[in-house]
């Protein structure tokens, strides 16, 4: 149907409903039903439905296109982003995973004004090796996090960067013992101070720091200003371990954990990828008191797709009223507060039990792999659409 006509007929129905809310005559009332069933038709059945965005990164404006650095390494090309975070000013930074650097948007632009990795060129994305690992190269960069002074923490490779408000070279190192010049994974053996493939990050009400050390099963925290971790979370207490699930799947254990959250009470959320949950830690314990995506703590396959289920869970962030978004499989769903059964779904036209990637096809309201998560703001979503290449925003 040639939308004019359709837009046309929606409009004679709204005008003929207003007409009818001022009459008493039972025929008028019969045509005030039907009208509502007629609005109410054309409201479900156009398009695949669901939460829409309305912003691209990464593609050049477009919501139909997934390709990787779209028209060539620039200010506004992507290839497999994972990481978002968002400044006081509403400023956007974005790991650009595969093209090896961290991009920052100014407020509602989706044109960057400044590189982290790339020795400040936007048309290069060379992985450093040998001596081009330093303070200021990157490799692989996964997730972002922000310090309330506008410092910038980075996980790349097997370490993480944190570098001082505006600067592009780093001053502190976790993972490497204390050099900047090698990006070795467990470099000095599995302890307080190794890390493999780093990957979520998150700070307490005191700047003390949480690592999820992916590659060895485990989240590390560090007091502030220390690079040597003082707690773990799924090694049993042990350092020196890093054991998947510790042999077993407890509610205690991790295997391959990615995005990390802490709420108002610092509380830890982490997002446990391979076990398909979300573990739920109250403040300074290692032994979680919530789990999301699993009916108990000894379970972790990814079950039938449902409201309540997660698959390969990263990205976390949480609204004011302690609603939260978690990213999983091709999709993000929403738990308001206290609650392990989502009410929103982003993604999937609105349906639970899908998780099908690029659902109805490439748009403004389909996923594929998604990632990093982040609210502005005014607490508008932002969605790392990694396998699409893009970053979209609601």
């Amino acid at each position: 149907m040639n939308p004019f006509y359709k837009t046309t007929n929606i409009l004679i129905i709204l005008a003929s409903l207003v007409a009818c809310t001022k009459s008493s005559n039972s025929k008028d009332k019969n045509i005030l039903v039907a009208g509502l069933l007629f609005l109410q038709s054309r409201t479900t059945t156009t398009g695949i439905g669901g939460p829409t965005a309305t912003r691209v990164y990464g593609q050049g404006g477009s919501f139909t296109t997934a390709t990787s650095n779209k028209g060539g390494i620039s200010t506004d090309s992507l290839y497999s982003p994972e990481g978002i975070a968002i400044d006081s000013s509403g400023g956007i930074y974005i790991g650009d995973t595969n093209n090896n650097r961290v991009l920052y948007y100014p407020a509602g632009s989706t044109t960057a004004t400044k590189v982290y990795g790339q020795n400040g060129s936007f048309t290069a994305n060379t992985p450093p090796t040998g001596s081009g690992i330093t303070a200021s190269s990157l490799s692989g960069p996964t997730n972002i996090l922000l310090d309330s002074n506008g410092g910038v923490y980075i996980s790349n490779g097997q370490r993480v960067l944190y570098f001082t408000s505006g600067s592009t070279t780093a001053s502190r190192v976790y993972g490497q013992a204390g050099s900047f010049t090698i990006n070795i994974s467990n470099q000095s053996g599995t302890d307080a101070n190794s890390l493999y493939n780093p990957s979520g990050l998150a700070l307490d009400s005191s700047n003390g720091l949480y690592i999820a050390d992916s590659g060895n099963n485990r989240v590390l925290y560090y007091p502030s200003g220390t690079t040597t971790a003082t707690r773990v979370y799924g090694q049993l207490g042990s350092f020196t371990n890093s054991l998947v699930d510790s042999r077993n799947v407890t509610a205690d254990s991790l295997n391959n954990p990615r995005g990390l959250l802490l709420d108002k009470n610092n509380g830890l959320y982490i997002a446990d990828s391979s076990n398909n949950r979300v573990l739920y830690f109250t403040s300074g314990s290692i032994v979680p008191s919530k789990v999301y995506g699993q009916s108990d703590y000894t379970s972790s396959s990814a079950k039938t797709t449902s409201a309540s289920s997660l698959g390969s869970p990263y990205g976390l962030v949480m609204d004011s009223s302690g609603g939260l978004y978690i990213s999983n499989s091709n999709r993000v769903t929403y738990f308001p507060s206290g609650n392990t059964v989502a009410n929103k779904v982003y993604g999937q036209g609105g349906n639970f039990t899908t998780s099908t990637s690029n659902n109805g096809g490439i748009s403004a309201n389909s996923l594929n792999g998604t990632a990093g998560l982040a609210l502005d703001a005014s607490e508008r979503l932002y969605i790392v659409d990694t396998t699409n290449n893009r970053v979209l925003y609601y």
